[in-house]
């Protein structure tokens, strides 16, 4: 039986989905209706999909809906600016909860997916919250693997994109925070899921660290240009220097300029050691964001 923690974000829906193309027993981990609607958890028990009712900060809870798994796919996590106070919480608290209990019930796998950049140094709560919760994966005793994917895109979402659209939107000008240079490399879901699969039972996965990216790295700057020209609006480029981010802020959404966002919109996200591509150990082929960009801005203006 393997313990899907996550299955209500893109990540996780995508992951659900595969495991039951294949067939495997699954159990979802959820907090309660809230994570799904009813209509969605009785299609998912007449496909024979397990459902536990836990939140990972409530060890007790996650202690039951442990019972009989073998292997545990953790995705668990928000990367939504207002609920940095939560991160610590979520990210951290309940990454222990679940490899603690994991170790408890004797789990021979477990798949953690944190996140590409995540780092104890930074001022982003996200990004080291992420790295603290890689750090406890990788102390257990358990087979371990840790997935650290780029910002995650698919054919009609990008939840990165939630942080930076009201940015781009701005119609006087293009509001680029501090000097725009940081670079990331997004990555499209259908690969990240394609390398969680394939290492489930892949002994050469175990106990192993794997970036995951797209084949292209933008400019923060050049990307946020890109959709601009995408969604047809001109303007200029504005570069915003770090000691006026508080006085612009309030031109803006709240969650847009948050601490929190405005350290994620200017955190590098790449890597030197792709495991997406060719000659890595997974055979997915990379799929670049600008394949999907347009179906992914027809979505949010729809």
């Amino acid at each position: 039986m393997i313990l899907l923690s996550g299955s209500s974000g893109l990540l996780g829906g995508q992951v659900l989905r595969k495991l039951l193309e294949k067939k495997y027993p699954t159990r979802l981990l959820l907090r309660g209706s809230s994570d799904w609607k009813d209509a969605s958890m009785t299609d998912l028990k007449r496909r024979d999909v397990e459902i536990g009712i836990a939140d990972v900060t409530d060890i007790k809870a996650v202690n039951r809906a442990f019972e009989g798994c073998t292997a545990v796919i953790n995705i668990v996590g928000t990367m939504d600016p207002l609920k940095h106070d939560y991160m610590e919480e979520l990210h951290v608290e309940g990454t222990k909860n679940v490899v603690q209990v994991a170790m408890e019930k004797e789990v021979q796998r477990f798949i953690h997916v944190s996140c590409l950049g995540a780092r104890p140094d930074t001022d982003s709560i996200y990004m080291s919250t992420k790295f603290a919760s890689e750090e406890i994966v990788r102390e257990a005793s358990f087979y371990w693997t840790v997935f650290r994917p780029s910002y995650i895109f698919a054919a009609e979402s990008f939840p990165f994109l939630d942080i930076l659209l009201p940015l781009i939107t701005f119609k006087p000008f293009l509001p680029i925070l501090g000097s725009g240079l940081n670079s990331v490399q997004p990555v499209c879901v259908d690969n990240v899921v394609d390398c969680i699969i394939e290492s489930i039972y892949n002994k050469d996965t175990v106990n192993k660290t794997f970036d995951l990216a797209g084949p292209k790295r933008y400019i923060m700057a050049e990307l946020m240009e890109l959709v601009r020209i995408e969604l047809g609006l001109g303007g200029h480029s504005v570069n915003i220097s770090t000691p006026n981010l508080e006085k612009v802020s309030k031109w803006f959404p709240k969650s847009s300029l948050s601490k929190e966002a405005r350290h994620l919109i200017m955190s590098t996200s790449i890597t030197e050691c792709n495991s997406i591509g060719e000659g890595s150990l997974f055979k997915t082929l990379p799929i670049a964001l600008e394949e999907l960009l347009p179906k992914i801005l027809d979505a949010y203006c729809t």
